[in-house]
């Protein structure tokens, strides 16, 4: 409920430089940065402040991201849409008719904040002036008298004077009245709507900084009071974004009082593109930008969608606000005001709004971009699920733009575009596969494109380190290797050798996550240093492994020696010493030319004893030990 006025129509967009023309065949790219975070998103919203009936098909449509909306608008035509998803409700605080502490404000609006509530947003409120007693009939910045009793005035608590204990005690009345009467669980409350506002034809209250700064710890104490201390106390809501009268510096600049402060909120009645830097000190608070729009002309077209598009691309990303609000869900009459106007007719910039508050829910953060020329591209993830939405704004008239999304630190399997046009309203599109990091798109003249998704959460394997080996000929190693991954569920993973002398295996154990590296080594490799490199590679995507190497070293070779020959009961047996490790084989010749292998002994231990048992069916014997394998 605004009487300003702040440009006439929206065919000055393009001579204000928001909306821009261009030639086709445009190519431009941008990265999108996972690791470079930025600002928590609170939500989107607007007011449904002096309404009081509403339809669960509005709430659905505003509030709900449900698909396949049948609503009828005030021009009885049915339309199919899409739910916008707002997660945010501004609603209006009705001021309390006496000035005692015991008056309890009130608002028409409890249906739809409960419904709001109940489709996933935050409710808050915000008044747009205290009780009649509790301020004067002139306003402090300019020379406007009160009207109609209530149409402005000046605050008079200061302090801990009565009005400011008085007034305190009655929010918190109205918090704690939403909660027990009405199940609302108010997110947050406004000291006061707009409190540099020159205006005496509606409800309004002009306040000093001073003022705000000494009223918000008495309004903090008496939520504590009532048992809703949780709910966080906002200021200044100043009209202007730059906060000219400096509403929120004595509160903020004040220790004491900056910590009672929840969120620090503006609106942004500044002119069409103002003001010219969004940047402000959001002293270390969420940083709420809580009404907007144009009040004047009817235009519900595309390009007025852009024109918003833009606008919330630039608060989010220069200003890096938290939240960002329209002025009203639903206009009663024409004049740009509502998101849906003429009494809830559909306008394209209630669709853009869509394109963001469906996709960047609460809890999402912003992510750095990248872009190297003149299309509009924020993103947005959720660190949680890995949920993302990378929203792109074309403010070329006639021109569609191939713009390409490098993604830096993530990857994901595809992205599912949701478009905003002048033909399409919150619309999804066919599924886009993403290949090396990166995929490209079409972008449409004059849109809003939203990709979502989620991205791959994969972690790499890891190998746990194996120490150097050092064996025998002969010997049979066996050496586990073992493997942790993180993921889950959790991912098959699968071994290989990347070096390893050929005659040794790898072989996977039955839990998946060990393999053990077995090798006998040859007697023709001893003395030999050998590099183990086992590589375990997972199933997820990207595709990710780990790599471990160790050495194993066979030692040089120790002959035998035979220490006792013996013949006993027709049967020789001979005792040698040597190494351990390799398989000793006892071998027999009558003339030293022609042996015969008699016996083997695998890998006995020493000393190791030889027998032949035909010792008396020759009358010469030469004998000799071999080792192996």
């Amino acid at each position: 409920m605004k009487s300003k006025i702040i440009m006439a129509a929206l065919g000055a967009l393009v001579a204000a430089g928001m909306l821009l023309p261009a030639s086709r065949g445009i190519a431009q790219v941008c990265t999108v940065d996972w690791n470079d975070v930025h600002q928590r998103i609170d939500g989107f919203g607007a007011s449904s402040a002096w309404r009081s009936t509403w339809t669960t098909t509005l709430a659905d449509l505003l509030f709900s991201t449900n698909n396949g909306i049948v609503y009828l608008d005030n021009l009885a035509t049915k339309s199919t849409n899409n739910g916008i998803g707002l997660s945010l409700l501004r609603s209006r605080i009705v001021y309390a008719g006496s000035t005692l502490a015991s008056a309890t404000p009130t608002t028409v609006e409890t249906g739809i904040m409960q419904m709001a509530q109940a489709r996933g947003a935050s409710v808050w409120s915000a008044p747009w002036t205290p009780a009649v007693g509790f301020k004067s009939t002139n306003d402090m910045y300019d020379s406007l008298p009160i009207t109609n009793s209530v149409n402005g005035g000046t605050y008079l608590g200061s302090g801990n004077n009565a009005t400011n204990l008085a007034y305190a005690s009655q929010l918190a009345n109205y918090v704690s009245s939403m909660k027990n009467t009405y199940g609302v669980n108010l997110y947050a409350i406004s000291v006061q709507n707009e409190p540099d506002a020159s205006v005496n034809t509606y409800e309004a209250c002009q306040w000093s900084g001073q003022q705000i700064h000494d009223f918000t710890t008495n309004l903090y104490n008496a939520l504590a009071a009532k048992g809703v201390g949780a709910t966080k106390i906002m200021l200044p809501e100043s009209q202007n974004w730059p906060d000219y009268h400096n509403l929120a510096g004595p509160a903020m600049s004040d220790p004491v009082v900056a910590a009672d402060v929840g969120i620090l909120a503006d609106h942004n009645y500044d002119g069409m593109n103002g003001p010219a830097n969004l940047a402000k000190n959001s002293y270390g608070k969420p940083l709420w930008e809580t009404e907007v729009s144009i009040l004047s002309g009817n235009d519900g077209s595309i390009t007025n969608g852009v024109y918003y598009g833009k606008r919330i691309h630039l608060f989010l990303t220069q200003a890096q606000a938290n939240a960002y609000h329209y002025w009203w869900l639903i206009a009663g009459s024409a004049g740009n005001q509502g998101l849906l106007d003429n009494n809830a007719s559909i306008t394209k910039r209630l669709f853009v709004f869509g394109q963001y508050s469906r996709f960047v829910r609460p809890n999402y953060c912003r992510l750095g971009v990248t872009n190297n020329a003149n299309t509009f591209i924020s993103a947005f993830k959720d660190s949680n699920s890995g949920n993302f939405a990378i929203v792109a704004v074309n403010t070329n008239t006639s021109a569609a733009v191939n713009q390409t999304f490098n993604l830096t630190n993530w990857t994901t399997a595809k992205v599912t575009p949701w478009i905003t046009s002048g033909t399409l309203s919150l619309a999804s599109q066919s599924p886009l596969p993403v290949g090396g990091g990166s995929f490209t798109y079409t972008l449409p003249p004059l849109s809003v494109v939203t990709f979502v998704g989620q991205a791959t959460s994969n972690t790499p394997p890891a190998l746990a380190p194996v120490a150097d080996q050092t064996i025998n000929a002969g010997y049979s190693l066996a050496v586990t290797n073992t493997v942790t991954d993180t993921n889950q569920p959790a991912q098959s993973l699968t071994f290989s050798l990347l070096s390893a002398p050929a005659n040794a295996t790898l072989t996977p154990l039955g839990n998946g996550t060990n393999a053990v590296f077995s090798w006998r080594p040859l007697v023709s490799q001893a003395n030999t240093t050998n590099v183990i490199t086992v590589k375990v590679t997972d199933s997820g995507s990207p595709v990710l492994s780990a790599t471990d190497s160790f050495t194993v070293t066979v030692d040089s070779l120790i002959q035998p020696v035979v220490s006792s020959l013996s013949v006993t009961n027709g049967q020789a047996s001979l005792v040698a010493t040597g190494m351990l490790g390799p398989d000793y084989s006892l071998w027999a010749s009558t003339n030293l030319a022609d042996w015969q292998a008699l016996y083997t002994n695998y890998a006995p231990a020493i000393p190791v004893t030889l027998v032949d048992s035909n010792y008396d069916s020759h009358p010469i014997r030469f004998y000799r030990i071999q080792i192996g394998p």
